[in-house]
C-alpha cells in the first residue's frame, strides 16, 4: 500500500488543481473477467479500473487510471531462476497473483505543432510477480492529423523491470495510419498498427524481437457504436491502449480477436460490452492456451 502513497497523492493534487481551473472532466469505471482455457499454468481472474480524464477545450488533456487485479493459479505454477543471463521458469505451487497499476497520459493537442497530437505518459506497476514488481513504463506519442479524413503517427514504449535480478528493458516501437471512409451511407474509421517489440533478456522459451500486425474498424449507427479490431504475429511485454493496458507477466502472445458494443444511453452517458480472444503460450510450456476476456464499463462526461 505504501508503494501507491505517491500516486494516490499525485492523483488527488491533479485533480483539485484541474477542476479549480474548470477543465471538463470525464470517468469511466470498468468489470473484467478473465478465463484461460488450455492452460497449465493460470485459471482465472478479475480486474476493476477505474479511470479519469480532464479536458482543456480539446487543447490539453489529463488522463488518470487505477486497477487491480487478481490472476487464479492452478496447483502448477511458475518458479523463475536466473541461469547464464536467461529466465528458466520451473514447475512449482505457487499462490495466486495480485497487481495495482497506476497510469497518467497527458495530450497536447495543436499547441506545439498545427494538426499534431503528442502524448507522454507514465505506468507503475505493483505486483506479486517477482519478475516485472514495481515496473515502469515510459510512454511518448507523436501524431499528424487532417481532421475526418486521416491520420499516422508512431509510438515509443520503455518498459523497465529493474527490481528483478535480471532487470530486464523492453522497448517497443509502434506506427499506425488511419482512415476516414464510407460504406453504405456509413461512416466508418479504419486502423493499421505495426508492432516491434525488443526485449534485451531472453524470457524462457520467447524470443527478444517480437513483430505482429494489428487492424481495427469502428463505426456507429445512431446511439450504437461498434468496434473490431484482430492482430497476428508475436508480442511480449506489449504495451497497448497508450500505455493503459500493459501484460507485464512472461507470456508470449500469438493473436488476439475483439469486439466491442458501446450504447449512448444519454449525451452524457454511455456503456459498453467488450469480448476479447487472445491466443498465447505460457513460457517453458508450450501449452497453446488461449484467454477470454469479458469487460463491461460505464462511463460519463461532468
Amino acid at each position: 500500500m505504501k508503494k501507491l502513497l505517491i500516486p494516490l497523492l499525485f492523483f488527488f493534487l491533479i485533480s483539485g488543481l484541474v477542476q479549480a481551473a474548470e477543465w471538463n472532466a470525464y470517468s469511466n469505471l470498468y468489470a473484467t473477467y478473465m478465463d484461460f482455457q488450455n492452460s497449465k499454468v493460470k485459471d482465472n481472474g478479475w480486474a476493476l479500473t477505474g479511470y479519469l480524464a480532464f479536458k482543456d477545450n480539446y487543447h490539453h488533456s489529463l488522463e488518470f487510471g487505477l486497477s487491480q487485479t487478481h490472476v487464479n493459479y492452478k496447483n502448477e505454477g511458475t518458479l523463475t531462476q536466473i541461469k547464464k543471463k536467461r529466465v528458466v521458469l520451473l514447475q512449482q505451487s505457487v499462490s495466486d497473483i495480485d497487481q495495482t497499476d497506476f497510469n497518467f497520459v497527458y495530450t497536447n493537442i495543436n499547441q506545439i505543432l498545427s494538426n499534431h497530437i503528442f502524448k507522454i505518459g507514465f505506468h507503475y506497476i505493483n505486483s506479486d510477480d517477482e519478475l516485472t514488481d514495481q515496473g515502469k513504463i515510459f510512454y511518448f506519442q507523436g501524431s499528424y492529423y487532417v481532421p475526418y479524413l486521416w491520420n499516422a503517427g508512431l509510438e515509443f514504449a520503455y518498459s523497465r523491470y529493474d527490481n528483478s535480478p535480471l532487470k530486464i528493458n523492453v522497448f517497443q516501437v509502434r506506427p499506425h495510419i488511419g482512415f476516414y471512409f464510407n460504406i453504405l451511407e456509413k461512416r466508418i474509421y479504419g486502423e493499421t498498427r505495426f508492432y516491434y517489440i525488443h526485449a534485451d533478456k531472453v524470457i524462457g522459451s520467447s524470443i527478444k524481437n517480437c513483430y505482429s500486425l494489428e487492424q481495427m474498424v469502428s463505426t456507429y449507427i445512431g446511439r450504437l457504436d461498434f468496434m473490431l479490431s484482430g492482430w497476428l504475429g508475436q508480442q511480449i511485454f506489449a504495451v497497448k491502449n497508450e500505455s493503459f493496458v500493459v501484460y507485464n507477466l512472461a507470456d508470449k502472445y500469438l493473436g488476439g480477436l475483439e469486439f466491442e458494443l458501446g450504447y449512448k444511453i444519454t449525451d452524457n452517458l454511455r456503456a459498453s460490452f467488450d469480448i476479447n480472444q487472445q491466443w498465447l503460450e505460457h513460457v517453458e510450456y508450450n501449452d497453446k492456451a488461449s484467454q477470454s476476456i469479458f469487460t463491461i464499463s460505464i462511463g460519463g462526461s461532468f
